[in-house]
């Protein structure tokens, strides 16, 4: 055949394919009705023809480029729906790096994908590449890779051409995947994230700022929430939370924290607690602040409270390697981390991460050994799941480890009242935890968050509750900690 035949049967095969994913990708959740909007009509026609392009390119095969095309909308849109009844949000850009992440901790993720989804990603992972090289080796079939070029070179100028700004102005996700199609989201959402620019650096320490207490201690919590407060229903035998309890009761603030993430995005909660920038701040660089923390370190507490004098350390009973931590800690002003190595722990199913009371011992074994005042962030992991589903399913297991963060809150309490020094306490939850059939997404996310000056100032009532962001909270530490001259 000419290369007149070969670009007619590429559009045609092309266009197959294209009806086929739209169509297959309004079954994306939440379903809308913005089948037929014009952005999401252009959209998925110039991302999918530069996907077809491509692989007409690669492989010579308009069949198997149809095939890619359909495939990889596929599994998008599965894994889309997987997330959205997991965590109540459709799949992101950014979820490129989870997938980086689950190939180093898959056991992060694999519990929560089902059994069929994970052999199907498995053999296309695996069968794909054979298959294109086996096709490319068939022959040179130049005008078929003509005719891919010429679409793929013509998709790109097209994509180039998109009012992008115009089109998504905010980040609106779960409406963008009805208006702007999964296909289409995924694109913008990426190209706007590059764009958002660096936020302005907030004042810099004063020179004759100097630290307020000798010791403050934050704990970020995995999955920590009050169970009263999670609708379990009233066959549930609600554990009592008499830390959380009493730690209300001596806290100088105390209430919800606004959190925006739900069973995941652990990042969000720390980057806002961290930083102290707020989400409408942020754009598109919300989805997944980590990514371009590493610029903003002027805003970083323990950047900000080492320069007034504190020593500042993290610690996390866990891989630092997870969020690329063991870089982005340093650079961002800590002076030491402690990880996942300090910790002899021996995994097993009920218990498969570091206690948080072994997490507690720690942070007061090295409350002893400060010498000067002391700024120490700890990250837990006792609550992460998988939770097993053995003897009372994996809602009584998560229940059961709730209660041990529940000791650490009340061990840290009276272990830094009997230091004798002046401290203070923040801890909260990063977000509420996903399970299936017992705790599902909803509009009701907040994590609790206590705040206690030791020594207790004993107040003849305790302080109101109050609705905190993660940013807000941030201020509250920096108030704590440090005192202007």
């Amino acid at each position: 055949m000419g290369f007149a035949s070969d670009f007619g049967l590429s559009i045609a095969v092309f266009m197959g394919a294209f009806c086929i994913t739209f169509f297959m990708e309004h079954l994306t959740r939440p379903v809308g009705r913005g089948l037929w909007s014009r952005p999401r009509l252009v959209l998925h026609g110039l991302v999918m023809g530069g996907l077809f392009g491509w692989c007409v390119l690669i492989s010579g095969s308009v069949w198997l480029s149809a095939c890619v095309m359909v495939l990889g909308v596929l599994v998008g849109v599965i894994a889309s729906n997987i997330k959205f009844s997991l965590l109540g949000e459709p799949l992101l850009f950014s979820d490129v790096v989870v997938a980086r992440s689950f190939l180093r901790n898959p056991k992060f993720y694999l519990f929560s994908v089902p059994l069929p989804a994970r052999v199907a990603v498995v053999a296309i992972v695996l069968l794909l590449p054979a298959l294109f090289i086996h096709v490319a080796c068939q022959g040179l079939h130049a005008g078929m890779r003509l005719s891919g070029a010429l679409m793929a070179m013509g998709s790109f100028i097209g994509l180039r051409m998109i009012p992008r700004t115009r089109w998504a102005p905010v980040p609106d996700a779960q409406a963008d995947i009805t208006r702007l199609g999964l296909v289409g989201s995924l694109h913008l959402y990426w190209h706007r994230w590059q764009a958002e620019p660096d936020g302005r650096p907030p004042p810099p320490i004063s020179p004759s700022t100097r630290p307020r207490r000798d010791i403050v201690v934050v704990v970020q919590c995995e999955s920590f929430a009050d169970p009263r407060r999670l609708g379990l229903g009233r066959d549930v035998a609600i554990p009592p939370m008499p830390g959380l309890d009493q730690a209300r009761q001596l806290a100088s603030a105390w209430g919800t924290l606004e959190v925006s993430g739900f069973g995941a995005y652990t990042m969000r909660t720390e980057y806002g607690v961290l930083f102290g920038r707020g989400e409408a701040d942020l754009g598109f660089r919300y989805f997944d602040p980590f990514l371009t923390a590493g610029r903003e370190r002027d805003f970083a507490l323990p950047y900000r409270l080492g320069h007034a004098g504190y020593e500042t350390v993290f610690m996390h009973p866990h891989n630092l390697g997870f969020y690329s931590r063991d870089h982005l800690m340093p650079a961002i002003g800590f002076h030491e981390l402690v990880g996942g190595a300090a910790f002899a722990h021996a995994a097993s199913l009920s218990m498969p991460y570091t206690p948080d009371c072994d997490v507690a011992d720690a942070v007061l074994q090295r409350v002893d050994k400060a010498t000067q005042p002391l700024f120490l962030y700890v990250v837990t992991m006792e609550n992460h799941g998988p939770w097993p589903k053995g003897e009372g399913g994996g809602l009584a297991h998560y229940l059961r480890h709730l209660e041990g963060s529940d000791r650490m809150l009340d061990r840290l309490a009276k272990g830094l009242e009997a230091t004798g020094r002046t401290a203070t306490l923040v801890f909260f939850g990063d977000h509420r935890p996903s399970i299936p059939g017992s705790v599902e997404p909803g509009k009701e996310r907040d994590t609790p968050f206590v705040v206690i000056d030791f020594p207790v100032a004993r107040a003849s009532h305790a302080a109101a509750a109050q609705a905190l962001s993660p940013a807000e909270l941030h201020g509250v530490i920096e108030r704590h900690a440090l005192e202007t001259g």
